[in-house]
């Protein structure tokens, strides 16, 4: 099923009188809790428009999740949930949040707030599950100041806990895939960059076996440690055209575009030099994600940071 009929299959389901719940997903320790909140039917349905205005429209054109790239207005990044992965694990137990305990006011689970999930329930078996960040901040308490509530011509301090949702959301999942509307957000929520980190020094190696590189230990060493590079390497590595890539166009595109990069010669075989000064250190990674492109009409030639490909 392609992400545009989901979509459709989902507004119809809207329209089905489904279930609404909430769950807050917090982390006091090195694994995640999850608790369901016990809606009054008023704010169950608050929760259920704020989902609905999250669709996309009509007109919206679907594209591939890419870390490197920033969709336009009318784009909507997608990705399909793959078993055994963390969004496919959070995605199944939000969906079985009726049988998640119920939120207690702990300070340790306030303290450690992450986000939370939107469950919209058409039956007992499907499942749409909205993501929004939040932290521990959005509880009126935690603000520097106090709260006043204005009641019956006079200001009262509040002494219950008050927390702040918004009309947001960051990513959802339906029919096996996951929709992103906030890229930043979802990055956060599924541990984007920490998992960059944790696969950072494989990352680097396949690019090595593919593209020959000269000071590769340096190379290694700035891919392993910066996370915008961490992000650009993994963006590269996924990419399909790198292993028929050769250096000789790594070569013609240098002189086409008259870029500062260095090709040497090492044991009689031509490599791309690196360089980790910070004017140049960016250059090989530009290069090697295509992002020096012409254009046909003007012949002008331009370095781009966002792009995707024609269907």
């Amino acid at each position: 099923m392609p992400p545009e009929q989901a979509i459709a299959g989902l507004k119809r389901a809207m329209l089905q009188n489904p279930t609404t719940n909430v769950a807050v997903v917090s982390e006091p320790g090195d694994e995640l809790t999850i608790q369901r909140l016990n809606l009054h039917d008023e704010l169950a349905s608050d929760f259920l428009t704020t989902v609905k205005e999250a669709l996309p429209p009509e007109d919206t054109r679907f594209i591939p999740y890419d870390p490197g790239y920033t969709p336009e207005w009318n784009q909507m990044a997608y990705l399909e949930i793959t078993e055994g992965t963390l969004i496919a694990d959070l995605v199944t137990e939000l969906s079985q949040v009726q049988q998640a305990g119920l939120f207690q006011e702990d300070e340790e689970i306030i303290d450690s707030l992450r986000f939370y999930g939107i469950v919209i329930s058409p039956s007992a078996r499907r499942h749409a599950v909205f993501f929004r960040t939040y932290s521990p901040t959005k509880e009126l308490s935690r603000k520097p100041g106090f709260a006043a509530l204005f009641s019956r011509g006079h200001f009262d301090k509040v002494k219950s806990k008050i927390f702040l949702f918004d009309r947001q959301v960051d990513c959802f999942a339906w029919d096996g895939y996951l929709f992103i509307r906030n890229v930043t957000a979802f990055q956060r929520i599924f541990r984007y960059y920490e998992e960059l980190r944790a696969k950072a020094d494989d990352t680097i190696t396949t690019i090595l076996s593919r593209i020959p590189i000269s000071n590769a230990d340096a190379f290694r060493a700035a891919g392993t440690q910066q996370i915008q590079m961490m992000s650009k390497l993994a963006q590269i590595a996924r990419k399909p055209y790198l292993e028929q890539v050769t250096i000789q166009e790594i070569e013609r595109t240098i002189t086409e575009f008259q870029l500062d990069v260095q090709i040497v010669r090492e044991n009689g075989r031509k490599k791309v030099l690196f360089e980790g000064t910070p004017s140049k250190r960016w250059l090989i990674l530009k290069l090697l994600d295509d992002d020096y492109l012409g254009s046909i009409m003007t012949n002008q030639k331009y370095e781009v940071n966002s792009k995707s490909p024609l269907r």
